[in-house]
């Protein structure tokens, strides 16, 4: 691509809340999502947080004097400390890796050809063995477990998604947002007090428990972190993180022909419009914060085609060339409401000129650079990353999968996209190995997952997916991205000293998924789901479900939830019937079967598997599907129909909703450790005894007792 021109100087924003209601946000993430729910996940809505351009300025010069003043005092209590510190501690220093996805037979079998030399050096001069995940091994869940050290009941994140009690609608499961308070002034909202986002994970991290000693943390696009906590340390945050429409990954295909009106349903395909040699779009962004209904900002932008094919875009100040079939550099746009300036990150793809010109918006990102919602800790180490290395990627899942799914990219330009995403990461990884000195340098990358998620088709000849094409890039894909990760392992271990440590893990492996299991179809056969009289199908959410009669549901890739009564709005099961609802479902789906192959491997009440505060916010059943089974996409988002299983013929071929003994994870250390079967809740003890920090007692998890 080539940048013709960028911006200038750009206007102060003022500091506003912008939140629309709980359940505006609710409905929206959804509507505006699906079907890319599970192929981008979802969001925790349009909820913004704004800080204005002069109060960071004025803070930084505030904090700047206060730095030089008590100096000197600080210094002598940090060599104190570090002394202390030192004297307790195995390491100066433990970089952690985190590859998501990355699979342990896999692994296994590339080291065992040679394929993978750094990761079996690891193997042969310190320890490998498979991670035992949770149950379900989804990446919130593993995640969690693995930051905090507790199991899903003390932690609080069972799912990607929960649901409202109150509506049967679905929730995030990792944050919420409180909406402030306004003033409705004819159409006008007049804020009147700030809104705020809360991160639902539970417990405490193991970088907020070495903080409290005094140990720092630089903490990496961890999943599970949005918003950042506060603590003795820095953390840019992983999955879980918005765009700046809210939702987890909205992408739009512009279109000068829209010949399938079904396709705008999910607001994905939009008009472009001619007007002689011009094109013109209009780019939604988030709602309007000072307007009654919260009604879309938008921006205009104008394509220009060139006679070598391509076009030039041109939006607010910004120009720029597109190529065919290839992203763009990040363009920034400002969508204005007033005074405020809301900033985001752009990419884009001219997929064809003729017959119909189409090009691909990517999600929209969250600027770093001057961030709407608060997307790292402290706040000035996101713009910090932006002003030393350019703009880079801040939504959890930035790899959109969903496009690929749809073919609006094809396989070489998702790749593309993921690599481009990895070397972003790379880059603030080894900054952070510069400043972080010491202390626990963690990092998750997640090229692993995303391509296996979406190329698995091509390793099993039994995926009913389709295979686009049979080029090396994509028949190869799997392996290539883990022979990646190794030579950036092995660019670690070069750099790594004598007094550092290094541990490799993955939150869970990978499998086919082959089929889907229509699981509010099957409730409805079984007479747990009822419709409304005169309905043989529901739509999405569960429209036409007969709430006053139904005793199950399903939400979530793992999760069935009873109509308990004084929980559900209209549930009415007792304790008593909901128990005995529990053992009659578990039994019933246990015996499930596709031909002569049962669907489950195992079907868990959750007092099964989980314990502490937070049960009762468990699914009251979770699934544990066998390899190459998985929830229909379309029970998954709340269709009750006929079907109890079919194909799944999409490119998302490759899943680990399964249970935790098929798909483990990986764990390598440099050094030899005294424990062979750790599981992701081990992680956390571990590192606070590297450090001398006492195991807390609602810690789970044991020392693996790394030597050295």
């Amino acid at each position: 691509m080539t940048l013709i021109s960028k911006r200038g100087r750009r206007p102060l924003g003022g500091a506003s809340p912008l939140l629309p209601s709980a359940l505006r946000l609710s409905l929206g993430i959804f509507s505006l999502l699906f079907p890319s729910f599970l192929g981008a996940y979802v969001g925790p809505g349009a909820g913004f947080a704004f800080l204005g351009s002069f109060f960071l300025v004025f803070l930084a010069f505030f904090f700047a004097l206060f730095n030089l003043i008590t100096l000197p005092f600080r210094a002598l209590v940090r060599r104190v400390r570090r002394l202390r510190r030192r004297s307790k501690s195995r390491f100066r220093r433990v970089i952690l890796l985190g590859f998501d996805g990355m699979d342990y037979t896999l692994t296994e079998g590339m080291m065992d050809r040679g394929e993978l030399p750094n990761f079996d050096r690891l193997r042969k001069e310190g320890s490998f063995c498979p991670l035992r995940s949770t149950d379900p091994p989804l990446s919130p869940v593993a995640w969690s477990t693995f930051a905090t050290g507790v199991n899903p009941g003390k932690h609080n994140i069972f799912d990607f998604l929960s649901r409202d009690p109150k509506n049967y609608l679905p929730l995030l499961s990792c944050s919420s947002v409180h909406p402030g308070k306004s003033y409705r002034w004819g159409r006008w909202l007049v804020p009147l007090s700030k809104a705020r986002i809360s991160l639902l994970r539970k417990s405490r991290s193991y970088w907020s428990l070495l903080g409290q000693e005094g140990i720092p943390s630089l903490v990496l696009r961890v999943p599970i972190t949005f918003p950042p906590e506060k603590f003795k340390g820095i953390q840019l945050a992983g999955l879980g993180t918005p765009d700046l429409r809210g939702t987890q990954g909205s992408s739009t295909l512009f279109s000068t022909s829209l010949s399938d009106a079904s396709l705008l349903a999910d607001n994905r395909v939009c008009l472009l419009e001619r007007e002689g040699e011009i094109l013109k779009g209009e780019i939604e962004g988030p709602p309007h914060p000072f307007l009654d209904g919260s009604p879309l900002m938008r921006v205009p932008f104008t394509l220009r085609l060139l006679p070598d094919g391509g076009a030039e875009l041109k939006v607010q100040r910004e120009r720029v060339v597109l190529r065919v079939n290839a992203f763009s550099p990040w363009v920034r746009i400002a969508f204005s409401a007033g005074p405020l300036k809301v900033w985001g990150l752009s990419r884009w793809v001219l997929r064809r000129t003729e017959p119909d010109v189409e090009v691909y918006l990517a999600p929209l990102q969250i600027d770093p650079e001057e961030p709407s919602m608060p997307i790292s800790y402290p706040g000035t180490f996101a713009p910090y990353l932006a002003k030393r290395f350019g703009s880079f990627a801040t939504l959890g899942m930035a790899e959109d999968t969903w496009a690929l799914n749809e073919a609006i990219l094809d396989d070489r330009l998702f790749l593309d996209q993921v690599y481009d995403a990895q070397v972003e990461r790379e880059r603030a990884f080894w900054d952070g190995w510069e400043k972080q000195r010491e202390g626990v340098l963690t990092a998750v990358f997640e090229a692993t997952d995303r391509i296996q998620h979406m190329f698995w088709r091509y390793t099993d000849s039994s995926s009913p997916a389709p295979r686009d094409t049979d080029s090396p890039a994509s028949t190869d894909a799997i392996p290539e991205v883990y022979r990646r990760m190794d030579c950036f392992l092995g660019e670690v271990l070069s750099r790594k000293k004598s007094d550092e440590a290094v541990l490799v893990v993955s939150d869970h492996g990978f499998n086919l998924f082959r089929r889907g299991f229509h699981l509010n179809s099957w409730l409805k056969r079984e007479g747990y789901l009822v419709l409304q009289e005169g309905f043989t199908e529901s739509g999405k959410w569960f429209a036409n479900v007969d709430w006053s009669k139904t005793k199950a549901y399903g939400t979530g890739l793992s999760g069935l939830f009873l109509n308990r009564k004084g929980r559900e709005r209209d549930g009415f099961l007792t304790r008593q019937e909901a128990e005995a609802l529990q053992r009659e479902i578990q039994e019933k789906l246990t015996e499930v079967k596709d031909g002569d192959e049962r669907v489950f491997d195992a079907v868990f009440r959750r007092e099964e598997i989980y314990e502490g505060p937070y049960v009762e916010n468990a699914p009251d059943i979770v699934l544990g599907y066998r390899p190459g089974f998985r929830v229909s996409w379309e029970s998954a988002v709340g269709f009750v129909d006929d079907r109890l299983l079919s194909d799944n013929t999409r490119r998302w071929s490759g899943d680990h909703s399964f249970t935790a003994a098929k798909v483990p994870g990986i764990f390598f250390s440099d050094r030899k450790v005294g424990v062979t079967d750790p599981g992701l809740i081990d992680i956390a003890p571990t590192l606070l005894s590297l450090f001398g920090v006492p195991k807390p007692s609602f810690l789970e998890g044991r020392d693996l007792e790394v030597k050295g």
